[in-house]
């Protein structure tokens, strides 16, 4: 793949190869063109311009309790559809952590390592200006994010030159990072009931250009239109949404890179949620937002760490259910006397979990609304209406912990089994070469 890059783009009779060598090389071409030809394993999906053709149509039973309907997170701009934990009515769900949903809308940062390589940069010498690298940047900028070309093979070719780099770093790899980390944020997202038609949901969330795309979609299914009768049709068209990937994902392509490009390379692509006091729940479309640490607070916990509050009773999942689900029905098994839940004021919305640095960053004229005590005041109405006098002691009890499985990443531990120290290096050599000799 990497030599498609190599013969493909020649200008003035300058081949890439020719650049990558004089650009203040930062990646060695022979390397990846020996793995290339070798063959690469299959990259997972990490970037919005790229379907998976493996993912398992979902079916979903449908409840026939009179004791409140079942509910599904749907991501209606994606066509997903996710479980939530704790069951399906909502009055457990609730009560329940949901790390999937957290973990999907996070938006992360990448490792410090990668500040380090787009600070050094050196001025570009004449040769730098020939062949490819010649274009304009907006025409870089076009072949790197081009949706064509597979993600693996647009990677490698932005670390092979700085000025690839510092270009890729705007677009391409802030993609890979986001959308294989948080692939629902700035998503229309919902909770629905299996109570919710079609004809129900509001055009906030399903327009009517959208409804008649999902009739014509269940047609095609050879379903009928009844299907449209539950979840609003979503369900027989929406899909498993992918797992979360990270570069130690592609674990066996990075260690048959030499260690100063495996460096490189991991930089590029690895993800981290950094422990700072500023993360929340962004609505993106209505410009409001809830601040992670009043949450903790409520929990209790008010040191616990930003942005996925594993130690408190409520997270920023609990402040979106107060948001954002939505049927035409009442009944959802729990107590919804003082804030009808069903009727979620954000359903429609696109929202995210980032930092207020970043979401007010380059928007200081776009005025954001902090709707943290608003939420605060909801959630405490919700847990009042269920548990009467016990309220504040249910909003303060700890939780068992999640699954750790949602909240994995390229932390230290993932990042050390890519970029061992020499004498971990020497030592996996000699036993890999044990093993073959057995």
């Amino acid at each position: 793949m990497i030599e498609r890059w190599l013969a493909a783009f020649h200008h003035n009779n300058n081949p890439l190869q020719e650049h990558i060598h004089t650009c203040t090389p930062l990646l060695e071409p022979s390397s990846l063109t020996a793995i290339a030809a070798e063959g690469l394993p299959p990259l997972p999906r990490i970037s919005p311009f790229e379907s998976s053709g493996r993912r398992q149509e979902i079916s979903i039973n449908i409840s026939t309790s009179t004791m409140g309907q079942y509910w599904h997170f749907f991501n209606v701009n994606r066509l997903e559809q996710a479980d939530p934990e704790g069951g399906y009515k909502l009055g457990s769900i609730f009560y329940t952590k949901q790390p999937f949903l957290v973990r999907s809308l996070t938006i992360p940062y990448p490792v410090p390592e990668l500040a380090g390589y787009l600070a050094n940069t050196l001025p570009l010498g004449p040769i730098a200006k020939k062949g490819m690298l010649s274009l304009p940047d907006e025409l870089l900028d076009m072949i790197l994010d081009h949706d064509d070309l597979p993600i693996l093979d647009r990677v490698c070719l932005a670390i092979t030159c700085k000025k690839l780099l510092i270009l890729a770093e705007g677009s391409l790899l802030k993609s890979c990072r986001t959308y294989g980390s948080a692939g629902w944020a700035h998503c229309q997202i919902a909770c629905l009931g299996d109570y919710a038609t079609l004809d129900s949901v509001p055009e906030r969330l399903l327009p009517p250009a959208q409804k008649d795309r999902i009739l014509k979609s269940l047609k095609a299914k050879d379903l009928s239109p009844e299907d449209a009768c539950c979840y609003a049709g979503l369900s027989g068209i929406s899909t498993e949404p992918d797992q979360y990937c990270g570069v130690h994902d592609l674990r066996s392509f990075v260690e048959r890179l030499p260690m100063p490009d495996r460096r490189l390379f991991v930089a590029a692509l690895a993800v981290t949620f950094p422990a700072r006091d500023d993360w929340a729940l962004c609505n993106t479309t209505k410009r409001e937002y809830v601040r992670a640490g009043a949450l903790a607070e409520l929990s209790g916990q008010p040191d616990d760490v930003q942005p996925f509050l594993m130690a408190s009773t409520v997270d920023l999942g609990t402040a979106l259910f107060t948001r954002f689900c939505f049927s035409p029905d009442d009944s959802i098994a729990m107590v919804n006397t003082s804030v009808k839940i069903h009727e979620g004021k954000w359903v429609g919305d696109r929202v995210a979990i980032n930092t207020l640095e970043r979401m007010k960053l380059g928007q200081s004229e776009q005025e954001w609304k902090d709707v943290t005590d608003e939420v605060i005041a909801d959630i405490k109405d919700i847990y009042q209406d269920e548990f009467d006098e016990d309220w504040e002691k249910k909003l303060t009890e700890i939780q068992g912990l999640c699954d750790s499985w949602y909240f994995q990443w390229d932390d230290a531990y993932e990042l050390g089994a890519l970029l061992p120290s020499p004498e971990e290096q020497r030592r996996d050599e000699l036993l890999q070469e044990m093993l073959r000799e057995m």
